[in-house]
């Protein structure tokens, strides 16, 4: 039996297993921490699809949508449309989340947040 082509299938397999181990699933449910008299829950679904909502002072929001992750990034696509011009649900449209250890981190402008898993 020839043992090149055996050893060749298993090198080839190590770096997939490491690569996959070290990126834990993203689905859960998460609570936005670091970000000043604000709150916002994300729920990311195996589907693909995601629940939020935010509140800001008397303001507040809805959204629902899909996600996915390319780049070390997770971008969210809401499909629900601001129902007035306090709803903050719009923040959810095309928000891209960074894939940090134990956070998804968002750039508020002024400063970063993160939605960590509960």
């Amino acid at each position: 039996m020839e043992l090149k082509p055996l050893l060749f299938a298993a090198l080839m397999w190590l770096p997939i297993t490491q690569a996959s181990a070290q990126t834990p699933p993203l689905d859960g449910h998460y609570y936005l921490t670091g970000a000043m008299e604000m709150g916002a829950e994300l729920i990311l679904r195996k589907d693909g699809t995601f629940d939020a909502g935010v509140a800001y002072g008397s303001a507040d929001g809805f959204a629902k949508g899909t996600w996915k992750v390319e780049n070390q990034t997770v971008w969210l696509k809401s499909q629900t449309k601001p129902a007035s011009d306090s709803d903050l649900g719009g923040l959810f449209q095309d928000l891209q989340l960074a894939i940090e250890p134990n956070c998804l981190a968002v750039d508020l402008g002024n400063g970063k947040a993160c939605f960590r898993r509960q």
